[in-house]
Parts: structure tokens; sequence; C-alpha cells
């Protein structure tokens, strides 16, 4: 890891940062503590998936189809990883994964809205997220 990095990876949001506090975000890198801000691995990724898309001059075989369709199934992940509630709960919200179904919304996402108002009266909710899993 470089110093760039680090100093983008701490000032993640316009916070000020110290160069001591840099160094000892490069040390702990060494020692292999994840430390990586959430959007700046998933801004890693899609820079690798869009790179990794792109038509390259005298392909061999089909790769610039591949390629297409990488960049295609990897549009479509990124765009269910944005409106997963279960990725923001498990990543942000430190919350395990829920395993027993609702009995009114069995399993299923139901939409979002004030949790009085659902059938289970919010007991699968997550804010106004309908999970169709109970907590």
């Amino acid at each position: 890891m470089n110093r760039e990095i680090a100093r983008e990876c701490l000032t993640n949001g316009g916070r000020l940062t110290s160069e001591e506090e840099i160094d000892r975000f490069m040390e702990s890198w060494k020692n292999g503590t994840p430390v990586m801000p959430v959007e700046f691995v998933c801004t890693a990724l899609e820079e690798w998936a869009r790179l990794a898309s792109v038509p390259v001059p005298d392909p061999m075989d089909n790769e610039n189809e591949r390629r297409k369709e990488l960049g295609d199934q990897a549009r479509f992940v990124f765009i269910q990883i944005r409106k997963s509630n279960l990725l923001a709960r498990t990543i942000y919200g430190g919350e395990k994964p829920r395993t027993e179904r609702c009995p009114h919304h069995k399993g299923r996402w139901s939409g979002c809205r004030l949790m009085e108002e659902t059938e289970c009266k919010g007991a699968c909710g997550s804010d106004l997220n309908v999970t169709g899993w109970l907590k």
C-alpha cells in the first residue's frame, strides 16, 4: 500500500488526517489488519469490472464477447449489491443474516412501508424495509 491510497482511505468523507495516522494505518496493513473502507473496496471492484469488460484490439477467439458478458454480469451484480438491505445490515450494522422466515412475508422482500402498517407489525422490518425474515 502506498501513502496516497492510505491517505484516501483515511480521508474518506473529507476527514483530515496526520502523517502519523497514515504511518500507523500503513503499519497495520503489514500485519494483515483489514481496515479498508467499504466504499473504497466497492470502487476498486467496479473499476476492475469496467476494465475487464473493455474490448481489446485484435481479440482472440470470442474474447470481446466474453468481456462484454462479464461487464453485463458485473453491472447486474453491483446493482443487486447496492439494493441489498441484507448487505447494509451486515456490513454497516453488524447484524447476522436472519434465518427464520416471517409467516406473513415468507422470506420475500415486500417493499418499503411503515412497520406499523405491515401484516406482521414490523416483526421482519429493518427501518422501512419489509425484509421477509424475522429479527
